[in-house]
């Protein structure tokens, strides 16, 4: 039988046959023959890819002879193995498996790691700089948003104009300042516990002027019930003066000086409805006592149209945090220009069950005072008369029809003279339906003294149609 090289699988079991083309064992010689490298490498499983590594076996030279013994002792020993790894040099099979033993668990895990790195890196670095190149990207769902997402829309964009209008809080109180009063009032105080024997009480306010005839402008709650009015001026002259006309529903008086004066100074009327949020304000009053005469306090606009429900009654106001006490009612709150652009009117208190308040004050809108300025500089007409208003749910349970039901009538007034008398309702004047008092006054303020109106009442289940002279109130 001839000698026979044979690749060495590495996965092939070390107890394996070296000749498979024997069929029956054969014994070997001691001597062996030298070993001459194979011309075949192992294409399956190479040890290594970078070296020509080739495995060789020594048979005796016996068995390549004889073709083997079959009464081998079954102790004999399995010859060895050698590894032929070019050059001059053979390697025992045993060492040569210690070395080429495949890659280790970590080595691979590491390998993976890379991998998974590198192709991860590559699929970004196409996501972002090669896809979006393509037809296809650009058709996807991705690609549109995309594009969509980088259209520009182009937005013109203007600056607010800054106002270059504007004085010094100091310019702005030597303006206004010399039109300026404190109103004081005195009027009847009732009987009391207190007070068992009655009496006077003095109140004060502020007011400012409005003209060189010398009208004031100020709150109707300063002057109302005031049985004599005394204004101080800027200049220290304390002048007398009376109730020209008032507006009770707006809270709104007018007075005129009874006194030939010289005028100190007279104010300059804004417009309330170009009113902005956080303009600087200024608010010059008397708080507390004539003592604090011409407090200047700043501030800005906190609101330009804050509903408050004062007395039951409802205002609108412009809201403000200029401080603002009693003894400021009637007074201005001025602009950055120096108008006047509302009337001092309330605040918002603390009691003793509520923390302090500060901050919070309210004005009326000077619209509200120059629309009807004209009604309001003309003498007060009189009718005669204190009514309550009657509204339907009211007139339902007394059967009564909707108007001014009569509480009181004056002595001697037209009312008195035209045969108005306590229980009546009045529901017509000069020719027109009158549902409340406030309607009943804005009829009369067009008037004047001496005009005759018509007034219809209601009268136990009768109408009656009366004639009226109004005149001056005195």
């Amino acid at each position: 039988m001839d000698n026979k090289d044979e690749f060495i699988n590495n996965e092939t079991d070390n107890s394996s046959s070296l000749n498979k083309n024997d069929e029956t064992n054969e014994s070997m010689s001691e001597q062996v023959n030298p070993v001459e490298p194979i011309d075949q490498i192992n294409q399956e499983n190479p040890v290594n890819r970078n070296e020509d590594t080739q495995v060789h076996e020594q048979v005796s030279e016996m068995d390549s002879k004889s073709g083997g013994n079959s009464n081998e002792p079954k102790d004999r020993q399995e010859p060895e193995r050698y590894v032929y790894r070019g050059g001059s040099a053979y390697v025992a099979e045993e060492n040569a498996y210690k070395k080429k033993r495949g890659f280790s668990k970590l080595a691979m895990i590491a390998v993976a790691l890379v991998c998974t790195l590198f192709g991860t890196s590559l699929g970004v670095y196409s996501t972002l700089n090669i896809l979006p190149g393509t037809s296809l990207f650009n058709d996807s769902k991705l690609g549109q948003i995309l594009k969509d997402g980088n259209k520009v829309n182009t937005v013109q964009v203007s600056a607010p104009q800054l106002s270059t209008e504007g004085l010094t809080i100091p310019e702005i109180v030597k303006m206004v300042q010399p039109a300026v009063v404190t109103v004081t009032v005195q009027a009847t105080a009732a009987a009391s516990f207190s007070n068992p024997q009655g009496g006077y009480s003095t109140s004060i306010g502020t007011g400012f002027i409005l003209n060189d005839e010398g009208l004031i402008a100020t709150n109707y709650h300063v002057v109302e019930g005031g049985e004599t009015i005394k204004v101080t001026l800027y200049t220290g002259e304390e002048v007398a003066a009376k109730v020209v006309n008032y507006d009770a529903t707006n809270d709104l008086a007018v007075l005129s000086l009874t006194e030939k004066v010289a005028i100190p100074g007279k104010v300059t009327l804004g417009d309330s409805d170009n009113l902005q949020v956080g303009e600087s304000v200024i608010a010059i009053g008397n708080p507390l006592s004539q003592e604090f005469a011409g407090t200047v306090t700043s501030g800005i606009v906190s609101a330009t149209d804050r509903t408050v429900v004062v007395d039951n009654a409802e205002y609108h106001y412009i809201q403000t945090d200029a401080a603002i006490n009693g003894g400021n009612s009637g007074g201005p709150l001025i602009n950055a220009r120096g108008e006047v652009i509302g009337i001092n009117s309330a605040k918002i208190s603390s009691s003793a069950s509520t923390s302090s308040i500060e901050g919070i004050g309210f004005a009326i809108p000077i619209n509200v005072l120059t629309s009807k300025i004209d009604v309001l500089s003309k003498a007060q007409l009189l009718v005669g008369i204190a009514g309550r208003d009657i509204n339907e749910a009211t007139a339902q349970q007394g059967s009564r029809p909707i108007g001014i039901l009569v509480v009181e009538v004056a002595e001697n007034s037209p009312a008195s003279i035209s045969n108005i008398k306590v229980g009546d309702v009045i529901t017509e004047f000069d020719g027109k339906v009158v549902k409340t008092v406030q309607e009943l006054n804005d009829l009369k303020n067009t008037k004047n003294a001496g005009d005759v109106v018509s007034v219809k009442i209601y009268r136990e289940g009768t109408y009656l149609d009366l004639k009226l002279t109004l005149v001056v109130k005195p």
